[in-house]
């Protein structure tokens, strides 16, 4: 009998086979790890986006504090205010809340349109009054990957007569 070096092709097939299964639970574990993150990432990055939107609302409507207010329009999903020689526009629309700044009369002139914030599922501007004053407004932002959550902001408008 002659003894020959190297493997026999039964040991080739079992070693071949181990090591796919290696390869496939590595790649299970990995997989599973990676997976749940991203999504938990992707979540956490339309929470700050919203809350970020809340912001940008909250401070265009506080930077009209001491001014009358002059409001266009009001509706659920749209709010145009005058401010000094230009309007101020907020719209929900087609899954993204947009801010608009330019001229309306009846219709946008002029303006310029930026996206505040995308993938909303709704986004709802609630008007607080007093009298028939304006005393507040809430705006209320529900993301499409985390609709149980809503961001909600208010802001107290004080109206002061020009002098």
């Amino acid at each position: 009998m002659n003894n020959q070096k190297g493997f026999s092709l039964l040991s080739f097939l079992l070693y071949l086979m181990l090591f796919s299964l290696i390869t496939l639970f590595s790649c299970h574990i990995i997989t599973s790890l990676i997976i749940p993150s991203l999504s938990a990432m992707r979540k956490c990055q339309s929470i700050i986006a919203l809350h970020i939107a809340s912001d940008l609302f909250v401070r265009d409507i506080r930077t009209k504090r001491g001014c009358k207010y002059d409001w266009k329009l009001i509706t659920p999903h749209e709010l145009i205010c005058h401010q000094d020689d230009h309007d101020i526009g907020w719209c929900f629309s087609g899954n993204r809340l947009n801010r608009k700044e330019g001229i309306y009369d009846k219709g946008w002139k002029k303006s310029t349109a930026s996206i505040i914030a995308h993938g909303i599922a709704q986004a709802v501007f609630a008007i607080e009054k007093n009298n028939d004053h304006i005393v507040g407004i809430e705006l209320s932002l529900t993301s499409q990957s985390n609709p149980k959550s809503p961001v909600i902001c208010y802001v107290a408008i004080l109206e002061q007569e020009k002098t």
